[in-house]
């Protein structure tokens, strides 16, 4: 009987250790028999008020201590002076973004303005091939100097 009733505590100890002084969170199959050792044992009454107790302070301590609010004003000053200025200051922290943009802006005009002016030699050819050397023999007559010229 007593070995038993040490088998029983045991076990009224581990469930309530594992799930808490409240009825509510044990287990259904354990539920009759935690209640009857309840009714006939001064040990397990013990066992829970022990449980009672240290579950109230863990609770109190989980609720957290409230933050002045002296302390609070002085962390959302200190969040606001480390985050000054714009969000693009993330993703572009080298400084005024005009000087790069004018820049990329002048080099795409000037280009625009050396694609129209230069003479279209792809475009016109008439004459020319791209299957063709440019150079043969009969251009290379005329580069040629000859003693009438000098």
């Amino acid at each position: 009987m007593n070995e038993t009733l040490s088998k029983d505590l045991d076990r009224f100890k581990t469930v309530v250790d594992a799930y808490g002084a409240r009825e509510s969170t044990w287990p259904e199959a354990d539920l009759p028999h935690m209640r009857r050792l309840l009714a006939t044992s001064d040990v397990a009454r013990s066992l829970l008020r022990q449980e009672e107790k240290f579950d109230f302070l863990l609770h109190e301590e989980s609720t957290g201590a409230r933050a002045s609010s002296a302390l609070l004003g002085r962390v959302l000053a200190d969040a606001e002076a480390a985050n000054r200025g714009p969000l693009f200051k993330i993703f572009w922290p080298f400084g005024a973004i005009w000087k790069p943009a004018s820049g990329l802006v002048m080099a795409a005009c000037l280009g625009i303005v050396i694609g129209f002016a230069s003479p279209n030699i792809i475009g016109n050819s008439d004459d020319l091939s791209l299957d063709e050397p440019s150079f043969t023999g009969a251009t290379m007559y005329d580069l040629e100097l000859t003693n009438d010229t000098l």
